[in-house]
């Protein structure tokens, strides 16, 4: 893939993503349309879905890695997209390490508070993110004289 088109669907990615985390955060307040509670549901080992989320110190759980969310996929949008397209090795290889990173602490916890199809997803999750950086053709930078 181009860095062209592949910086065009890291765009995609990132701006759904950013909508998915104030969504998720707002889940903390108030979940609308269910999302959450079907998230939660199906990532925890509970049955409570987002009901199980009862505590302020949960809500504001939520409320944090919402935000956190955000963030990884404002970096992903603002500075990875671009430093694709311009052919950046750094920002690829960057995008690729906080990807990595994300996906092994989320997963440790997550098997270690006995939540193991949480992993499930988050494999899911880090192909839907490192897919188009990983595929994406390197091309030449042209010289100017």
């Amino acid at each position: 893939m181009s860095p062209q088109k592949t910086a065009g669907l890291m765009r995609i990615i990132g701006w759904i993503s950013i909508v998915t985390a104030a969504l998720f955060a707002w889940g903390s307040v108030y979940d609308p349309g269910g999302a959450n509670d079907l998230f939660i549901s199906y990532a925890s080992s509970g049955d409570a879905g987002i009901a199980g989320i009862a505590t302020q110190e949960a809500k504001l759980a939520l409320a944090i890695a919402g935000g956190v969310f955000g963030g990884l996929s404002a970096f992903y949008l603002f500075i990875s997209a671009p430093g694709i397209e311009q052919g950046n090795a750094l920002i690829k290889r960057g995008t690729i390490y906080a990807f990595l990173t994300w996906f092994v602490i989320d997963s440790s916890a997550s098997m270690g508070t006995g939540n193991g199809f949480n992993v499930v997803i988050n494999i899911a999750i880090l192909a839907i993110y490192l897919a188009p950086v990983l595929l994406v053709r390197d091309e030449p930078s042209v010289q100017t004289a």
